[in-house]
């Protein structure tokens, strides 16, 4: 008898760590800034900086429920248009002028999902330029990667930095080079640094 009380003694307690831990684990809100039509393949961008946060919060992920940018989109296009924060000025697709994100605006967006910070990453970039050697042509492009920490307590943000990199795509005989592809290269050389201050990072989200 003893042994059966013991034992529910021992389940009620791990039950009530577990609702505990779950309870105490701060939503971070992701979201992935860009014109559209930037990149040729949004979702190895997502992929990319996903991976980014994962690798600076990967010694305390179980502290965060994270909602990823792929999963963030759909509301923040919804929102943009409602605040007449995007407008087209071309039939194409992805022909448009941005209007960025203030902080009322991500106030607005964290109170929406409930989120206690919001991982906002804008990336810009300069047109690309091509250079002709002898055997090859390449595409250049200089990209802007801001990575920010929106506190919802703070109603600021806890953590700023702005990476400014270079992405190249060279082809060798034939082509000229992929844009996107430098593109992107310029955008995880940008991640690489902003990486570098993990502990920046993780100190901003966990004032």
């Amino acid at each position: 008898m003893l042994r059966k009380i013991f034992s529910a003694l021992c389940m009620a307690a791990v039950i009530l760590f577990a609702a505990q831990t779950q309870a105490s684990a701060a939503k971070v809100v992701m979201i992935l800034d860009a014109p559209t039509g930037t990149f040729s393949e949004p979702e190895k961008v997502y992929q990319v900086v996903q991976d980014t946060l994962n690798n600076i919060l990967k010694s305390s992920a179980a502290d965060y429920e994270i909602l990823s940018s792929a999963d963030t989109e759909n509301y923040i296009q919804i929102y943009r248009e409602e605040h007449d924060l995007i407008f087209s000025t071309g039939a194409d697709e992805g022909s448009h002028v941005e209007k960025w994100l203030k902080k009322e605006d991500i106030d607005n967006i964290c109170t929406h999902f409930g989120g206690d910070y919001i991982i906002y990453t804008r990336v810009t970039s300069t047109a690309p330029k091509v250079s002709v050697g002898f055997f090859s042509a390449s595409q250049k492009t200089n990209v802007v990667t801001d990575f920010r920490v929106w506190s919802n307590s703070k109603k600021d943000f806890s953590y700023m930095k702005r990476a400014t990199t270079t992405g190249k795509s060279t082809a060798i005989y034939a082509g000229i080079g992929s844009s996107s592809r430098a593109l992107e290269k310029g955008l995880k050389k940008g991640l690489l640094e902003i990486e570098k201050d993990a502990n920046k990072i993780k100190a901003a989200m966990s004032e």
